[in-house]
């Protein structure tokens, strides 16, 4: 959600560390002539992705028009999801992270390629109201009424262009179509968000695409992984201890 006011929020963000050890780039994020009530379609222009137009991902965080924010690329929003869906972990920060969904990554695919073509403020509407329904941000009653606009021929589209039902134009995306998340933090009307002691500055993230992207693995996958080494290091150790005997 955008920030009407380009006033410079006062979320402490001129005194914040940086949300990660390191970023993938900054960006300027505007409102475009298509933007509509508190949602896109937005103008990013990004120090590593060029300018593109793009859709926010979560309702809840805020940014503010004109300002400057450091962004992270990622398979989904850090803090987002509306606590509903199935949460994962970012591996960057250890927050609760929502995966991109198919849906959503289809969707915003078409849009880039010019498969869906944009000409209104209130289709720009349509289709943000369908991203936000399907990354769990509002509710399917929300998906036909938020901002005075109806999504749900967007939402239909996405599960006729992925062929996937109700429940499976819901699953993780995880770099399908090259549609990722940039992270935004660090910038005015950052919401605060405190884990094990260390306090990161969130802002609303939103959509991009780079087909160079690389997920970085949860950290529960890491030590899944870990575990399943362990087996072959312990029958390592006995042939080793074998070969000293004899």
């Amino acid at each position: 959600m955008k920030k009407l006011s380009t006033l410079i929020g006062v979320a402490g963000v001129l005194f914040a560390t940086n949300l990660y050890a390191s970023i993938d780039g900054t960006l300027a994020l505007n409102s475009s002539a298509y933007s509509w009530g508190n949602g896109g379609e937005f103008t990013a222009a990004t120090t590593g992705l060029g300018t593109f137009q793009t859709f926010c991902i979560e309702y809840n965080e805020e940014f503010g028009p004109g300002n400057r924010y450091d962004y992270k690329e990622n398979t989904g929003a850090v803090a987002g999801g509306g606590n509903l869906g199935t949460l994962h972990t970012d591996p960057n920060t250890g927050l609760a992270m929502d995966n991109i969904s198919i849906g959503t990554a289809y969707l915003y695919s078409q849009f880039r390629n010019g498969g869906l073509v944009i000409s209104t403020a209130a289709q720009a509407g349509q289709v943000q109201n369908a991203i936000w329904y399907l990354e769990n941000e509002i509710s399917l009653a929300q998906l036909s009424t938020m901002n005075g606009v109806d999504g749900t021929s967007y939402y239909t589209l996405a599960k006729t262009g992925t062929s996937t039902t109700d429940t499976t134009v819901f699953n993780d995306s995880l770099g399908a179509y090259d549609v990722i998340a940039l992270n935004l933090f660090n910038g005015a009307y950052a919401t605060q968000v405190t884990k094990n002691g260390t306090t990161y500055y969130l802002n609303q993230d939103q959509l991009a695409i780079d087909a160079g992207f690389t997920p970085v693995p949860e950290p529960t996958t890491i030590i899944a992984g870990a575990l399943l080494l362990l087996p072959f290091g312990a029958s390592t150790l006995r042939i080793l201890r074998k070969n000293r005997a004899a």
